[in-house]
């Protein structure tokens, strides 16, 4: 699993500035409400700057998005180039689900901004697909191996049921235990109706 290719002829401090701007804009005004004047202004740069780095603004927002994935999802693939055993794995993107998104609180109010504007559901459904598809696939053989009978749509819940972990560790980890919860997933993703495997 690669990360997606970020543009390399951006400075990384510009790069902050405009996608700072546009995460803040895109958040209170919503995508149409953000123009990419408003954006200009709020990084501080001419519009003629930004499109010197962006071509639209719907580029902007890939952009972040990718950012914000990044962030959250790229200490998933450490776990995934390991050599743990499939159960072992599991729980470990349990717990970096946790961990991910208790370290980045941030990127998490970004990314459910984007995901709470109707506007932007085929942009998101399209950029979410880069990440989660591949994803997928790796899941689900981990899934056939412990004898799941379904492994696919068992990846799938697993995935989208990390999601919901992240969006729960994200508004406090003071409403839920950390350790019920990571056994009450395993129970249920990666010990239940599996023991022939062990």
């Amino acid at each position: 699993m690669e990360p997606p290719v970020s543009r390399k002829d951006i400075p990384p401090q510009r790069r902050r500035q405009i996608l700072t701007a546009a995460a803040e804009l895109f958040s209170h005004s919503g995508y149409h409400g953000a123009t990419v004047d408003a954006i200009a202004r709020q990084a501080g740069i001419s519009k003629g700057n930004l499109y010197w780095y962006f071509k639209s603004k719907q580029e902007i927002l890939q952009l972040l998005f990718d950012d914000v994935a990044v962030q959250l999802f790229w200490p998933f693939v450490e776990i995934m180039e390991s050599d743990r055993s499939p159960r072992e794995k599991l729980q470990a993107f349990a717990e970096c689900s946790l961990d991910s998104a208790e370290a980045n609180p941030e990127a998490m109010q970004i990314m459910w901004q984007i995901a709470s504007q109707p506007e932007l559901r085929d942009l998101l459904s399209s950029e979410y697909s880069v990440w989660m598809i591949p994803f997928l696939d790796y899941l689900t053989p981990l899934f056939a191996e412990l004898g799941d009978e379904n492994p696919h749509s068992t990846a799938m819940l697993y995935a989208v049921t990390l999601d919901a972990l992240m969006f729960l560790a994200a508004i406090g980890s003071g409403i839920y235990d950390r350790g019920e919860l990571l056994a009450a997933l395993k129970s249920k993703f990666v010990d239940s109706g599996r023991e022939k495997h062990d």
